[in-house]
């Protein structure tokens, strides 16, 4: 009787293992609210630090920043642009708040003439007040991936660029790395 109860916990144990998803027996490959903080403050951190960016700063002042929507050039996911907006944005918004005098930012052009227009209901066409950024900040997000019947993986390049708008050249690159992996579940 003994022998029988084991042997029918074993077999439940069995059984609920095969049937969870890939998420609940390992992880799910997807980039997450974790690595969306340790990019962005990676990146910041970078930037802020950054000895050209900090000479550019010292030469020309505050520096005239346009952030540009991410690339999404991942192999088989699609971040939706709200949430691509989120990595940028949270650059953004970390380097407003612990260097507020060292960026002016800029809104996107686009983004700008349909505020206008909606706002105004009217094309008001180009505003000569407008401020016109300096650098932009661009952000390309890359993967590669590999599966097989037992796992799934994926490796992300997510890198972000400083651009100077006048003449083309890079003032700062920098780029988060992860690699993610899941083990398959029955059903998955």
């Amino acid at each position: 009787m003994k022998r029988f109860a084991v042997a029918c916990a074993l077999v439940a144990c069995l059984l609920n293992l095969s049937c969870q998803s890939a998420v609940k027996t390992g992880e799910s490959t997807a980039l997450t609210g974790i690595d969306l903080v340790a990019m962005t403050e990676d990146m910041a951190t970078q930037i802020a630090a950054d000895a050209d960016v900090n000479a550019a700063i010292a030469s020309r002042g505050a520096l005239k920043v346009v952030v540009q929507p991410v690339v999404n050039q991942l192999r088989a996911e699609i971040i939706p642009s709200g949430q691509a907006t989120a990595f940028t944005g949270r650059v953004r918004v970390l380097l407003s708040k612990h260097a507020p005098d060292r960026f002016t930012w800029i809104m996107n052009r686009d983004a700008f003439y349909a505020l206008r227009s909606r706002e105004l209901d009217i094309n008001p066409g180009p505003s000569p007040d407008a401020v016109n950024p300096d650098y932009a900040l661009t952000a390309t997000f890359s993967s590669l991936g590999d599966e097989n019947s037992r796992r799934r993986e994926q490796f992300y390049v997510c890198a972000f660029e400083l651009t100077n708008l006048q003449d083309r050249t890079l003032l700062w690159a920098g780029s988060y790395e992860v690699k993610k992996t899941a083990v398959k579940g029955f059903l998955d």
